[in-house]
């Protein structure tokens, strides 16, 4: 059921046995899965059921970059109302790379606290919820039963990801009809402004999470549990203003470093060579799968082929160069096969240049880092700082990998190639995917949160979503986020 606390001036909400903090991919699939549990579940959404530009301007903060890179403000990616993120989701799915839960060298990290596989059954449930259809992620399979020539083909160097898209991208839309019929309270404009903590047993236990209403009126929660699932900046946010009564939660003093990311940008361009361009839908394009759900095939360095040389995971997209907005061009050679692309100057036959657009990793990396700032929003809550910073040894793997995969696009047929400056990156940028910050690790000397998104050292304090990845690949994250929130769901049933 859906509640505004606009309209309540009860400085007591009625107590439950699991709070969850947002109402995003996270907090919406959590509360599904728990709904049939038998446990009291209450949504604290800081948004209404639609945007608010009074709602939207909390997410302000501050925004810094390394050198040849770019990022927005930190109110354009995030959506703060109900369906969080999700709002203007593209819809883009695929489970991370099997190596980033492993351990790796040259900096790569240490992996998660699980394997993969352990993952697996809530990848499927996360399949469901994310209406993503059957669950084929097979290039050359997917694309023949589309009846399109198959252009590029897996070898023995070059891997080819595929993501698939959701039948039903909004959660908002798709879920609210359920959740206004579930037992399931849903408070809009419930701000979290912080937690009650009490060291009445071995380990100390949070007892109260304080709202403020979109009027400034406070208000309290008591729960036997409480979930954070507010996206990887807030998240962060929210863990770094309770660790400042509660210390446990920074044992590990890492809370809020490891800010991951995926950069993002058009690096290179290769022509149609001897394909032609009506062949290329397999390639360039979305095309539907038999069960009616669109695919998108790309290009990248198998896993292996990476390992052996210590680099970052990377994948490319092969897009009609004119069709890449003219910012994420990488390079003044690009920027002019772009231009050459265009209607005024082809007449519309620019589709036969390519555009090669970049998704890749990033290592962890200390300096990449959410803070806080002295600046507060209208309720007084403090605001978050974002410092984006990646290694150089990133851009390196990036252009390494970019002349691999280029040789083996040659081989299949297409080119010649351009590609951008070989210096640096100058315009890539963030992908939208706010990561890391608060890493899960088995150790609470390492990690924020353990293996079950547990706060290590605090009882019944949970953070799920983006921000306990440790490591990143270069999937878009949302179908792992979302089986992480199945994963929790299954872990505070058996725990409470």
């Amino acid at each position: 059921m859906f509640i505004d606390l606009a309209t309540s001036n009860r400085k007591e909400l009625d107590a439950c046995d699991v709070a969850i903090v947002g109402a995003g991919a996270a907090g919406i699939t959590l509360a599904l899965e728990l709904e049939a549990s038998g446990l009291s579940v209450a949504i604290l959404e800081g948004g209404q059921g639609a945007w608010t530009e009074l709602s939207q301007n909390r997410y302000q903060g501050e925004v810094s970059t390394g050198e040849g890179f770019s990022y927005p403000a930190l109110d354009r990616w995030r959506l703060r109302y109900f369906g969080g993120t999700t709002n203007h989701w593209v819809g883009w799915c695929r489970r991370l790379e099997e190596n980033v839960f492993t351990q790796r060298s040259n900096g790569l990290g240490e992996g998660w606290p699980f394997q993969r596989s352990d993952l697996e059954p809530d990848y499927q449930r996360a399949m469901e919820l994310c209406t993503l259809g059957r669950d084929l992620f097979d290039a050359e399979t997917l694309t023949t039963d589309a009846d399109l020539p198959v252009l590029v083909k897996a070898t023995d160097i070059l891997a080819t990801p595929v993501w698939r898209f959701p039948k039903q991208l909004r959660f908002a839309s798709y879920y609210r009809s359920r959740l206004s019929d579930s037992p399931v309270k849903i408070y809009f404009g419930a701000n979290c402004m912080g937690f009650t903590f009490e060291d009445k047993t071995s380990s100390p236990r949070a007892s109260l999470v304080h709202i403020k209403n979109e009027n400034g009126l406070d208000f309290e929660l008591s729960a036997k549990c409480f979930v954070l699932a507010s996206g990887g900046i807030e998240n962060v946010r929210q863990l770094l203003l309770a660790a400042q009564s509660q210390k446990q939660i920074n044992r590990s003093g890492n809370l809020g470093l490891g800010f991951l990311e995926h950069p993002h940008g058009a690096v290179g361009a290769v022509l149609c060579g001897d394909h032609t361009p009506e062949d290329l839908d397999g390639v360039i394009g979305y095309p539907k799968d038999i069960d009616g759900t669109q695919f998108k095939v790309g290009v990248g360095l198998r896993e292996e082929v990476s390992a052996e040389r210590g680099m970052i995971n990377t994948s490319f997209t092969l897009e009609p160069l004119q069709t890449i907005p003219r910012e994420a061009l990488h390079g003044d050679a690009i920027q002019n096969l772009w231009q050459s692309t265009q209607p005024a100057a082809l007449g519309g036959t620019g589709s036969q240049v390519i555009g090669i657009y970049a998704r890749t990793e990033q290592r962890w990396n200390s300096a990449s880092r959410v803070s806080l700032i002295s600046a507060k929003d209208d309720l007084g809550a403090v605001r978050a700082r974002l410092d984006w910073r990646v290694l150089a040894q990133d851009v390196a793997d990036i252009r390494t990998s970019l002349g691999l995969v280029g040789g083996e696009l040659l081989r299949a047929g297409f080119g010649p190639m351009t590609f951008g400056d070989p210096i640096s990156f100058q315009t890539m940028e963030g992908g939208g995917h706010h990561l890391g910050g608060a890493r899960m690790h088995i150790s609470a000397d390492q990690g924020v949160v353990n293996e079950n998104s547990q706060c290590h050292g605090i009882d019944n304090l949970y953070a799920v979503g983006g921000s306990s990845f440790p490591t990143a690949g270069f999937s878009n994250p949302t179908l792992t986020i979302v089986a992480l929130a199945v994963r929790l769901a299954r872990t505070l049933q058996e725990r409470m």
